[in-house]
Order: structure tokens, then sequence, then C-alpha cells
């Protein structure tokens, strides 16, 4: 049993981007497909954030990473349900830090009250775009809940070293 998360990206809206996960019993020709779904995501923070190397804005660069689900993650932005990437260099040898897949939301994977304004613990979308993200893959909350059932009803907590997320052209 593997697992694939591949992030597609779209070049004239970034934040209309497709995150797919895929998982297959077997290997080689004797490959089966048994779970395939797929949301929309965005990632960077305007329309013009195709460019990987821009630290806090770009799209995650292309490439493979070993992801880690998390239940509950407790950053400064980053909150509740994730899935942790780690780092990459871009292209040009930029080095991109602390990349995710999340939404967003509060502690213990809850909306914030609603206020004026963008705010990092609630889900505000189509108000505010909040699939824009600063680099990082951003799901709805309701899309990342159904990305971490499936993550969690073939895998464990954690890192798991038969998925990987791959990210495209």
């Amino acid at each position: 049993m593997h697992a694939t998360i591949t992030f597609d990206k779209f070049w004239r809206d970034p934040q209309h981007s497709t995150l797919v996960w895929r998982v297959w019993r077997g290997v080689g020709e004797d490959r089966t497909l048994v779970e395939h779904r797929s949301w929309r995501a965005g990632s960077g923070f305007t329309r013009r954030s195709t460019d990987a190397c821009r630290r806090n804005d770009g799209w995650l660069p292309d490439g493979t990473y070993r992801p880690r689900l998390v239940a509950d993650y407790w950053g400064n932005l980053i909150k509740g349900r994730a899935i942790m990437l780690g780092q990459k260099a871009c292209a040009n040898g930029t080095m991109r830090t602390d990349l995710f897949i999340h939404t967003e939301q509060g502690a213990a994977n809850r909306q914030c009250p609603d206020r004026p304004g963008d705010q990092v613990c609630r889900w505000e979308y189509p108000r505010i775009d909040d699939y824009r993200s600063y680099g990082c893959i951003k799901l709805s909350p309701g899309d990342m809940k159904e990305l971490f059932d499936a993550w969690r009803r073939w895998f464990a907590l954690g890192y798991d070293g038969r998925v990987s997320v791959r990210v495209v052209r």
C-alpha cells in the first residue's frame, strides 16, 4: 500500500489549483488504484505568485516531499490539522522553509468567532480569498478534514514512508 498527494499547479490562477490523493495496493504492473479524491487548493498570495523562489508568496517548488500528518498543529499562523512538508530548495537555490498543506482554523480544528477582516483562525471564503497562502498549499477546512481522514483510513499519524507529496507543473 502506498499513497501520493499531488499538487497540480494552475498557472492562470494559483488559488484555483488542484490537490489529488491517490492510494494504490501492490507494486509495478500489479498495482491497483483503491482510492482517488481531489480538491481545489491554493498556493501563493496573489494571482502572480507563480515564482517558487519567492519566499512567503510564491507557490511550492516542484519536486517530491516527505510529509508528516499532524492532528492538531500549534504554530503561530497554522493551527489544527496540517501536513508538514519541511523545506525545499527552488530552482535558483533559494531555500523555502516551513512548508505545509493546511487550512484556516483555530486550535482543536475549530473556527474562531467571526470578526471584521481576514483571520487566520477562520475560513471566510468567498468574502475573503482564503485559498491564498504565504507559499503553502491551502485547502478549505472541510477538504482538509477529508484529506486527513483519507490518510488515516490507510496510514498512521506522523511520518509514513509509504506516503509522498509531489508538486508538479
